[in-house]
């Protein structure tokens, strides 16, 4: 066990969690259920933690995209249910069905061949419709042939019926109503054939932050739970849950003319004060931020020179006052006055802010505050 840990580290504060989740709760309103999704090891922020702290604000499900994720918390002892909330290979559902997870159905050959490899034990599912975005799911016209076929398998049970909307926060375009009008349609097929409690789920974050409301759906947060508004940086009274953090490793003074980096992309036009941060493009910081992006040290704004490398990059420190070696560099997060949030490292990377959080590698330590 090393009891010194990187000085390059991610800071989740839990607290900010439990706010977050608390607003999430306000809005959806009574009588909606809450799935926080924690697949991609919970956005970047460490999926058993993050899990944990939201089984501890009695969140209904937990969302993840593979069977592997769903292990990882089973085995941490989390006893919320677990949702693979895409369809996977049949003997991979199966194991999933085993070992008592939820699983995601697009497919009546699919459902077939799950419920044959695990006779005798209960299949609970979501069905996945495609509703218009071409991804995953079942087409609307074959729902009846399922719900025909379930009443033929003992121990099956429909637990609600979901969708991926192409833009959540917009209604306002031709291809999301025709997508919202093929869910609701679909909707109404399974209320005629099925009993009550059904979940229907076409809500996530974007639709939340826009409607305030989820008219007792199942409500798929992920983004928001962490603090962020999808495509916006109003947050209003979210709080983000992710910081990350580093430290000056050394401190270089270059002449006029000199280099920084791999293949010199940056020449010194003036006497400059270079830092050397200890946290790379392994560590998930945007190779494409050479020469382009911001940190935070001593509460101003130090520009990234040269190439990213694999495990460092370098700032331009000339214009900060006293600066020393082991001061404390905010790569994401807040300094002072001063914030980098991941909308704007997504924007300068040619990307967006769910690459940005979920991207930071696991060798980077978690600190939960």
């Amino acid at each position: 066990m090393i009891d010194k840990i990187r000085p390059s580290r991610v800071e989740i504060d839990l607290r900010a969690l439990r706010h977050n989740i608390a607003l999430v709760r306000k809005w959806a309103g009574e009588g909606s259920k809450l799935m926080a999704v924690v697949k991609a090891n919970a956005y970047g922020h460490g999926a058993v933690k993050i899990s944990e702290a939201a089984a501890q604000e009695e969140i209904d499900f937990l969302g993840v995209a593979l069977l592997e994720e769903a292990c990882e918390l089973q085995d941490a002892g989390i006893k919320t249910p677990i949702v693979i909330l895409y369809p996977e290979e049949n003997e991979r559902s199966a194991e999933a069905v085993r070992r008592g997870f939820h699983v995601t159905i697009s497919d009546i050959r699919q459902y077939e061949a799950v419920a044959r490899m695990v006779e005798g034990r209960s299949v609970n599912f979501f069905i996945k419709v495609e509703s218009g975005m071409n991804r995953y799911g079942m087409p609307e016209d074959e729902i009846n042939d399922i719900l025909q076929l379930r009443e033929k398998i003992p121990n099956s049970q429909v637990l609600g019926i979901t969708t991926n909307l192409a833009e959540p926060s917009k209604d306002n375009s031709p291809l999301a109503r025709k997508q919202v009008e093929s869910f609701l349609r679909t909707m109404g097929t399974l209320q005629r054939h099925s009993q009550n409690g059904l979940y229907y789920s076409l809500e996530s974050s974007g639709t939340l932050w826009k409607n305030r409301g989820a008219e007792g759906t199942l409500v798929r947060v992920g983004h928001l739970l962490y603090g962020l508004v999808p495509g916006t940086t109003d947050s209003g009274d979210l709080e983000p849950v992710m910081s990350v953090k580093s430290r000056l490793a050394e401190i270089h003074h270059v002449k006029p003319e000199e280099g920084v980096g791999y293949g010199f992309s940056f020449i010194a036009r003036r006497e400059s004060i270079i830092g050397t941060v200890p946290m790379g493009y392994a560590d998930g910081y945007p190779w494409s931020l050479s020469n382009k992006g911001h940190v935070l040290i001593r509460g101003r704004r130090a520009p990234v020179v040269g190439r990213v490398c694999m495990d460092a990059f370098m700032v331009d420190i000339t214009d900060i006052a006293e600066t020393n070696e082991g001061d404390e560099v905010v790569v994401l997060g807040k300094m002072g006055k001063e914030k980098i949030d991941a909308h704007e490292l997504g924007r300068l990377a040619g990307s967006f802010s769910y690459e940005i959080l979920s991207r930071w590698s696991r060798r980077l330590p978690r600190i939960y505050l």
